[in-house]
């Protein structure tokens, strides 16, 4: 039997052809939409510890006003000037009109002792207090390609810091 080597070379060609769309369309196309929405996800995550960062350093350089919500609303109303997802407190509200407001916490030490506790209310005189605030912020980031069985759109992220302020 004889065989066209023209057709042959033909035929081949436009089954790699079909080949490579099959490969593009199920494996390439939800890599790259994958690392979209995997990118999407860490620059809103940078976002949201660059505004923990902020209310570090407010709350070092303004200890009494380290849980004005006023204040605070201030500060993540500049951030999200320039941000990515909106980066809110965990009420969903960006500005001074939140009902959230910033936990307060004081860890005595009584002395010499290694061993300390945690309450809500000021150490009595006798004991080395640390004055600590935990601050909690949400961001819900819609994402650019989401995938039909990958992460749900819009994506939420939560992050939470405490900060010793005495």
């Amino acid at each position: 039997m004889r065989v066209n080597l023209k057709q042959f070379r033909r035929h081949r060609r436009a089954s790699i052809t079909v080949e490579m769309a099959i490969v593009a369309s199920m494996v390439l196309l939800p890599l790259f939409a994958g690392g979209a929405d995997f990118l999407t996800i860490i620059a809103a995550k940078s976002q949201m510890n660059a505004a923990l960062q902020s209310f570090y350093a407010y709350a070092w350089n303004n200890p009494q006003q380290a849980t004005s919500t006023t204040q605070l609303g201030n500060i993540l109303g500049q951030i999200n000037q320039h941000s990515l997802p909106l980066v809110t407190f965990p009420d969903g509200k960006a500005d001074g009109t939140t009902t959230y407001q910033p936990q307060l916490t004081y860890r005595c030490t009584i002395p010499p002792a290694t061993t300390y506790t945690t309450q809500s209310t000021p150490c009595p005189t006798t004991d080395t207090q640390q004055t600590l605030v935990t601050y909690n912020l949400a961001a819900s980031i819609t994402l650019p390609l989401p995938l039909p069985m990958g992460l749900t759109s819009p994506y939420a992220l939560a992050t939470s810091g405490q900060v010793e302020i005495q």
